[in-house]
């Protein structure tokens, strides 16, 4: 029964499963690199893309609501693609350009827009998952985005203080940047509980999903629509 959405959904819960367990073993160990980050960046982005693209597959799966939520989710992909651009785009243009003058509002601009797209990379989230979901599911997902929120706050606002120091440091030796930003990086290490969490409530959803039960307003998670005749 919804073989796409249920593929999608384990995709998502594995890829939670991995970035978790690092997370926390470099939490544990103290072991977080740029590089670690790197890959961890790269395994959400590619988690996030492939599960979404399973989702769009599956709209036949769907019922009208579920459709709309496929919708809201590829906004929110965008806005977060969006909001990642608005916070390198500006990074970019005044590192190579060392003519000019550093504005004071460019940290609180990339700082903000950086922290917004992390959040809205696990709204993202919250929007595949929440109405395939019983209540016990939901509060999980709340508590989730709730774990997210310091992290995220925390990674926005020291990318902001030290992004003076960044954009001077790539402008004379663009190699020292990753050791400046490693430290910042460290942070997303304690994303290990938003991740652990997420895998819980879309590792709950595809049980329901393939067990056909009702979500928390009675809804049937992998309901197929109806076609008028």
């Amino acid at each position: 029964m919804a073989p796409n959405l249920r593929l999608s959904l384990s995709i998502f819960a594995v890829g939670f499963l991995i970035e978790a367990g690092v997370n926390a073993y470099d939490v544990l160990t103290g072991s977080s690199t740029g590089r670690t980050g790197e890959v961890l960046f790269i395994i959400g982005a590619f988690a996030t893309v492939i599960g979404v693209t399973f989702l769009t597959i599956g709209r036949h799966e769907w019922n009208e609501l579920h459709k709309q939520r496929v919708h809201h989710a590829h906004l929110t992909f965008l806005l977060t693609v969006l909001l990642g651009l608005a916070a390198a785009g500006p990074v970019a243009y005044y590192a190579y350009r060392a003519s000019l003058a550093i504005p004071s509002w460019l940290a609180y601009e990339v700082g903000g827009a950086v922290a917004a797209s992390l959040f809205f990379s696990f709204v993202l989230y919250a929007i595949i998952v929440h109405h395939l979901l019983g209540t016990t599911g939901r509060v999980i997902l709340a508590l989730a985005l709730v774990a997210a929120i310091p992290v995220v706050g925390v990674v926005g606002y020291h990318i902001a203080g030290g992004l003076p120091t960044y954009l001077t440091t790539v402008r004379s030796s663009p190699t020292k940047v990753v050791a400046l930003i490693e430290p910042v990086a460290t942070y997303l290490s304690y994303m290990f509980l938003a991740y652990g969490l997420f895998a819980v409530a879309f590792i709950d959803a595809h049980r329901r999903v393939a067990k056909g039960l009702p979500a928390a307003d009675g809804g049937i998670p992998s309901a197929v629509p109806s076609r008028p005749s």
